[in-house]
């Protein structure tokens, strides 16, 4: 049996973190048995290239702010590493609860005042890192929410 190989596409270096993310495209079967893949689910459709390439950014920018949230979160536990705002949410509770309420007011806030979509991006923007700073606050990664997300979808739409 001749292995698959991936046709890597984009290739993202965190050099903080001595981590290298490879996102890629098969190239043949990938599986151990020869099959398309192990997990036995047809992914033909996945690879329509602008979907891809937004959806893999999207993925790459999640994980990222993940691993530096928790790399904040471990600094703390060896007191080392400068201060952060990240750093201090993850102390204090009632000031993370605080902050997530704030930011999605004002999230809700720019549909209210019709405000222009970049102020909507920013927004959503600082309501996700609070968020993920919760998340790890409690110890549920990303990839538990978008599971959550991928199965309450149907009944979401």
């Amino acid at each position: 049996m001749n292995p698959g190989f991936f046709a890597t596409t984009h290739a993202h270096l965190m050099l903080k973190l001595l981590l290298i993310i490879y996102l890629g495209k098969p190239d043949g079967p990938t599986c151990h048995t020869g099959s398309e893949t192990c997990y036995f689910t047809s992914i033909g459709d996945l690879f329509k290239e602008q979907e891809v390439e937004e959806t893999n950014l999207a993925l790459t920018t999640l994980y990222s702010l993940e691993a530096t949230i928790s790399k904040r979160e471990f600094e703390l536990a060896g007191k080392h590493g400068k201060r952060s705002w990240t750093k201090r949410l993850l102390l204090d509770e009632n000031l993370l609860s605080s902050k997530i309420r704030e930011e999605a007011d004002e999230l809700c806030r720019t549909l209210e005042e019709k405000e222009d979509s970049s102020c909507t991006a920013s927004e959503m923007a600082d309501v996700i890192y609070h968020a993920m700073v919760l998340l790890r606050h409690k110890d549920v990664k990303i990839e538990n929410v978008l599971e959550v997300l991928g199965e309450d979808s149907l009944n979401r739409v």
